[in-house]
Formats: C-alpha cells, sequence, structure tokens
C-alpha cells in the first residue's frame, strides 16, 4: 500500500475496540478487502499520509508565478505593475527610511561644522584685537614689561569685556543666519528672539570655553581672561596686577554671578563632555524657547503663532536629528544623555540672569562702554 506498513500494532485488538473513533489503517484496509474491495481500487497517492510541506509565501508564491509565465520574446518576463501589488514594497520602504535618517545626520552634522566654524573664526578676531592690544602696551610699557604679563593669569577688565561682547553678538549675529528656520520668521520676531537669546548665548559660549580649558574656581570669557571666585585662587604674581577697587568690585559686586556661572553651568559642562552636535542642538532649543518666556502678561511680548509653529517644527526635527547621531554612533543611553543635556538650561538661565544683573550694574556706575548693538541686544535699549 504504497510503501505503507499493513502489519496492525494490535492484533485482535482493534476488532474489539466498538466505540473508537475508527480502526487503525491496517485493519480498515484488511476489512475493505474482506468485503470485496481489489487492490486496484485504491486510489493512488491518496491515503499517504507524511510530513505537510510549508505553503509558499506570498513572496515566493509571486515569484514562482512569474518563473512559469511563458515569454514569446524568449527573453525574461517583466512583471507588470499589477503583479507587484502581491508584494509589499518593503525595500522602497526601507530605502526612505534610510534617506530619511541620512538627511537627519547630514543636518546635525551641517549645523555642529558651521558652528564650530563660525566659533574659529571669533577666536581668531580676538586674537587679532588682542595682539593689537599687546602692541600698543609694548610702545608704551615696553616689551619686558609686556612679556612679563603674558604668561600671567589675567583678571577680566571692563575694556576687555566689552570688546568681547562685541565680537560674540557679532558671532551670534552670523550663526542665526545659518538657521534656515530663522530666516522663515517675521523680523518683529527675529529681534524679540534674538535680545532675550543674547544673554544665554554669550553664557553658553564662555561656559563651554572655560570647560574645555579646565581651571577650576574661574570662570572664563573668550579672550582667557577670567573672574575668580576669589582674587586669593589666583597666583601670586597675578594678584599683584590687581588693583583694590577692581578687587573690591570682584569680592562685592561680581563674585554671585562668578559663582552661578561656575557651579551652575562650567561644571555640568566638565562632567558632561558636550559634542559639536549636542551644543549646536542647546543652542537652538534655547534660541527657539526664548520667546515664550514669561514674566507678567500684561507686559510680556510674544512671538507669533505662525512664527512659533515654525520654532516647534525645527526644535523636533533638530532634536530627531541629534537621536540619529546618536544611533549612528551607537550610544546605547541616548535618552538618558539628552536629558541632562536639557537639564544644562536651568543653570544656563540662572547664569544668564546674574551675568545681566553684573553688566547692568556696570553700565549704571560707567565701569564698561558697551557698543550700540551690544546694548541692543542685551540691554533691550532701542
Amino acid at each position: 500500500m504504497h510503501d505503507q506498513d499493513t502489519i496492525c500494532k494490535k492484533p485482535n485488538i482493534c476488532e474489539q475496540e466498538m466505540c473508537a473513533r475508527r480502526l487503525c489503517r491496517s485493519c480498515r484496509f484488511r476489512r475493505c478487502l474482506d468485503m470485496g474491495m481489489s487492490r486496484e481500487a485504491l486510489q493512488p497517492r491518496r491515503d499517504l499520509i507524511g510530513r505537510r510541506k510549508k505553503k509558499p509565501t506570498q513572496i515566493q508564491f509571486y515569484q514562482n508565478c512569474v518563473s512559469t509565465i511563458p515569454s514569446t520574446s524568449g527573453s525574461e518576463v517583466t512583471p507588470s505593475p499589477t503583479n507587484h501589488l502581491l508584494i509589499p514594497q518593503t525595500d522602497i520602504l526601507y530605502s526612505s527610511i534610510s534617506d530619511g535618517n541620512n538627511n537627519l545626520l547630514d543636518l546635525i552634522s551641517s549645523l555642529a561644522a558651521t558652528d564650530k566654524a563660525i566659533r574659529a573664526r571669533k577666536f581668531e578676531m580676538i586674537r587679532a584685537r588682542t595682539e593689537a592690544k599687546r602692541l600698543a602696551d609694548v610702545a608704551s610699557k615696553g616689551s619686558r614689561v609686556v612679556q612679563q604679563h603674558d604668561t600671567l593669569m589675567k583678571i577680566v577688565l571692563c575694556s576687555d569685556l566689552c570688546n568681547v561682547t562685541q565680537i560674540e553678538m557679532f558671532s551670534m549675529l552670523e550663526w542665526v543666519q545659518t538657521i534656515p528656520a530663522f530666516s522663515s520668521l517675521h523680523l518683529p520676531d527675529k529681534m524679540l528672539l534674538l535680545k532675550r537669546f543674547a544673554m544665554p548665548c554669550n553664557v553658553i559660549e564662555y561656559g563651554y570655553f572655560t570647560a574645555q580649558i579646565g581651571l577650576d574656581d574661574v570662570w572664563l570669557i573668550s579672550n582667557g581672561t577670567c573672574m575668580p571666585r576669589s582674587v586669593n585662587v589666583l597666583p601670586d604674581e597675578s594678584k599683584t596686577l590687581v588693583t583694590e577697587d577692581r578687587k573690591w568690585r570682584q569680592e562685592k559686586l561680581y563674585k554671585q554671578m562668578t559663582d552661578k556661572c561656575i557651579d551652575g553651568l562650567v561644571i555640568p559642562l566638565r562632567r558632561l563632555q558636550l559634542t559639536p552636535e549636542e551644543l549646536v542642538t542647546l543652542k537652538i532649543l534655547l534660541l527657539f524657547s526664548c520667546g515664550n518666556h514669561t514674566q507678567k502678561e500684561e507686559v510680556t511680548s510674544f512671538i507669533s503663532d505662525e512664527s512659533r509653529k515654525i520654532a516647534l517644527e525645527w526644535k523636533n526635527k533638530v532634536i530627531a536629528a541629534l537621536f540619529q547621531f546618536y544611533r549612528s554612533i551607537g550610544h546605547k543611553s541616548a535618552a538618558e544623555r539628552f536629558g541632562n543635556v536639557i537639564l544644562l538650561i536651568s543653570g544656563i538661565v540662572s547664569a544668564a540672569s546674574s551675568t545681566l544683573e553684573s553688566y547692568q550694574i556696570m553700565r549704571l556706575f560707567k565701569f564698561a562702554n558697551f557698543d550700540r548693538i551690544s546694548e541692543q541686544l542685551l540691554f533691550d535699549i532701542d
């Protein structure tokens, strides 16, 4: 029987089990023969029971159908557009996802590279001005005195602060013009965002620079001069360059600002070691969030709904690009890392507020003379 076993496994027992669901195959076949059925009546290949073959998948079925289509021209038959509906377009889907991820990765890389290039140009401008000032000092004080002072850590002078602040504002204006979404905003909204972002941007740049240098208990501005927690932390040679009047201002007027900047920003930045991609993301989030800060409803200006929508879409896009960067480098805790980056915002806002108060004191008592653009952006002076 098609090479099947025809011997009963339980001889003389199967026929006695009348309540059984069915007889065994051997007894059933023998009983059919006893009733007069011939072996020739057995249907060919019908009585086989073996391992069932797995049904072909939809893709295999489609491929088999295509391979069996006769070709009248002798060439391979190209499936029609209708046949393509039989299989999912996974290749197209994966290709579009891959292209989207690559676009996000290109976006964050481009933003980081642009920010880095603008920062490099900023330091070139600062070095040029510092060198010009040094040459003027050589002419008035002599080269030996200037060379001795070059090796010392110097405390920030108001003239240094004004010059560096001006360059920082120019760099900020250059940077925001490279943000595609910023150019789409209305002019009043641009001005509102710039004025509220100016001091946080200033603080971020100083904090990032200080964290990279690695000095403790000092707050550096971009030309390398510093505001110490206390004048006593400076080397003895540097202390001799600090006048009593400048020492008093540092201890009484600027200490709170210095402590907030160091504790709230420099230390976290040094611990996190931000990548260029994270730094530019942080700046963009702050830029497009500053227009929504409120103090009192009746005196607070808001950006328009259209600009707010553009800003929200751009922030979400940049965040998605940063997470794509995390995936590209194999970061295992991207969400936690991004959360730590976001937590820096509170320290930035606190440091910016305290710094603005100190700058206002400098203006009030005529310690510093800021340029017109810096005054418009930092102090909202028309």
